[in-house]
């Protein structure tokens, strides 16, 4: 599915989100991956089932995004008590959704100039 139109300057923009990947700007990726504000796109090593721990999350407490979405794949699946509480800690705002929605928001966020940073998992 298509999701963005170049009308504004984004760090980030997410164009597509389906089976074969994520498509962020022009490049297109398979895997899991963290958008993190002011960094590169970056593979995230963490696939799907089992909880999130606090490690996992590490990469969004360093760089102190204002909210963070997680998307999970196409369940949902929320992170440790552990990991939601050291983001809560650091005032980091944190939303968990389906990857599909994860994407969309993170597109309508960044638009709207808020420091957003997104967890992408994807089907190994």
């Amino acid at each position: 599915m298509q999701l963005a139109r170049d009308d504004g300057d984004v760090e980030f923009r997410i164009r597509s989100c389906g089976p074969e990947g994520v498509r962020i700007n022009d490049a297109l990726h398979a895997g899991s991956v963290l958008l993190l504000p002011g960094r590169p796109v970056a593979p995230w090593p963490v696939a799907g089932g089992g909880a999130l721990n606090p490690g996992d999350l590490q990469a969004f407490l360093a760089a102190a995004p204002e909210l963070v979405l997680l998307g999970t794949g196409a369940a949902l699946r929320f992170p440790e008590a552990a990991a939601r509480a050291a983001l809560l800690e650091r005032g980091i705002g944190l939303e968990v959704m389906t990857t599909a929605a994860a994407c969309r928001t993170y597109n309508l966020l960044a638009q709207d100039g808020r420091r957003v940073a997104a967890g992408l998992i994807l089907p190994a």
